[in-house]
């Protein structure tokens, strides 16, 4: 699937807010282990990916980020 120009700059700005550095924040406190459970993940492993982001959406701090990054692509057409 490609996605159209709109979705691309909406998705840039996303990944460009300060919630997302937040969220790039907390998830390089794992060291090294987000680079190799994203290199699994696109082998065809996802369990150690999902486990991080599990660990991560039980953290009020965590889970508050992602509902607003959430919010934000919805808010900016992206589903």
């Amino acid at each position: 699937m490609e996605l159209s120009k709109k979705n691309r700059d909406a998705i840039s700005q996303l990944a460009q807010s300060s919630d997302a550095q937040r969220l790039r924040d907390l998830l390089g406190k794992q060291g090294g282990r987000v680079q190799e459970a994203a290199r699994q993940a696109a082998a065809g492993d996802p369990s150690q990916l999902m486990t991080m982001m599990d660990q991560l959406m039980h953290s009020r701090e965590g889970a508050e980020l992602v509902e607003r990054i959430e919010s934000q692509a919805r808010q900016a057409g992206l589903e």
